[in-house]
């Protein structure tokens, strides 16, 4: 097989983490393992056999660069001017990757999901680049439901084109609770994992038909990468662009979409402090427990606690974090709704606890 090369999208604040997550140190740069290994750090580790450790990219903002080399030294950093969401940065780490080889098979990961069985990761993605070099398609890593689950995006699946691979019949939003079982007991539905394989010249030719502003900003960069004028340009570029996400920027419109269908391995996008806590095993009341931390008389909870001593009594389902500076109280039902707090901050201009 061709050279795949890997990028890892890094931006993101992580504000469902909140408050532990913050944007000089977002979740990507935290530790979820008894190790100590970050899950950008796991990130790049676990796909280091399918690109080795020269074609690995990092795309994100100029103020978290020092702690990608940090984390990852070997990466090569594009710094992004100002955040616009995953379609501007898998449309810049195209441009970089297309000059090496305009058909170039590159896969793209969020940098904070986990991964249990990574051998099993390998043996998928290894299928989805066989798949985007030989087909002209947009591949996403679709994950066979393990049970209804509200937090994620689901694909249905459709025609047979090679292998695992199938044309994706529609996308679906994070469902309520009777949809998501409707969808897990059809077994045509997957978890939209987020993960996506393709070709350089495929999903840019995918920007030029469906995100025209962004394709005409691109190809202002083009010519200027690895010129003295090349951070200018990408700043003016990317002041005017939309922020939007590849998912509603292009894979919903495309006719070309594919899915990858796959077994569970473990799989995990630590979404919220309800996923972190399936990472780790609980009492046996189903309490979770970080740090200097007690409960009594509990059932399900999950406590984290940074710089002090936290007590939770007589709880059930609920969600305790306390960073020190800012304290998160929320069922574990809502979770989903953390990042409403940072919006809400952001609107009372408190960057402090941002």
């Amino acid at each position: 097989m061709a050279t795949v090369r890997s990028v890892i999208l890094a931006g993101g604040q992580g504000a469902r983490f909140w408050p532990i997550s913050r944007k000089h140190r977002p979740k990507q740069f935290l530790s979820i393992s008894s190790s100590g290994e970050s899950l950008i750090q796991a990130t790049a580790r676990r796909i280091a056999p399918l690109s080795g450790k020269d074609h690995l990219y990092v795309v994100s903002n100029a103020l978290l660069a020092p702690l990608i080399r940090e984390h990852v030294p070997h990466a090569r950093v594009i710094s992004e001017p100002v955040a616009r969401n995953t379609a501007a940065s898998i449309g810049l780490a195209a441009l970089y990757i297309e000059r090496e080889d305009p058909k170039g098979v590159f896969a793209c990961f969020p940098a904070d999901h986990a991964v249990k069985d990574e051998g099993k990761l390998l043996a998928v993605l290894r299928e989805a680049a066989g798949l985007a070099a030989s087909h002209d398609v947009l591949v996403t890593i679709g994950i066979k439901p393990t049970f209804p689950h509200t937090g994620y995006g689901y694909m249905k699946r459709g025609q047979p084109i090679a292998g695992n691979g199938y044309q994706v019949s529609r996308f679906y939003e994070k469902p309520n609770l009777e949809r998501a079982k409707r969808y897990y007991e059809s077994g045509e539905f997957f978890w939209n994992s987020g993960m996506f394989v393709w070709r350089a010249d495929v999903i840019l030719q995918a920007f030029k038909e469906f995100m025209p502003a962004l394709y005409q900003g691109l190809m202002r960069i083009r010519p200027v990468i690895g010129k003295p004028e090349e951070a200018k340009v990408t700043a003016e570029v990317f002041e005017g662009l939309e922020a939007i996400s590849i998912d509603f920027g292009v894979l919903e419109h495309a006719r070309n979409c594919a899915l990858l269908a796959a077994d569970h391995f473990g799989w995990n996008d630590v979404g919220s402090w309800d996923a972190w806590a399936e990472n780790f095993r609980p009492d046996e009341l189903g309490n979770l427990l970080h740090g200097d931390a007690l409960v009594l008389d509990c059932r399900n909870c999950v406590v984290h606690s940074e710089k002090r001593f936290t007590a939770v009594i007589g709880a059930q389902d609920l969600v305790v974090i306390d960073a020190g500076d800012a304290l998160l109280v929320c069922p574990r039902s809502h979770v989903q709704d953390v990042r409403r707090v940072v919006d809400e901050l952001k609107k009372r201009g408190r960057d402090n606890l941002i």
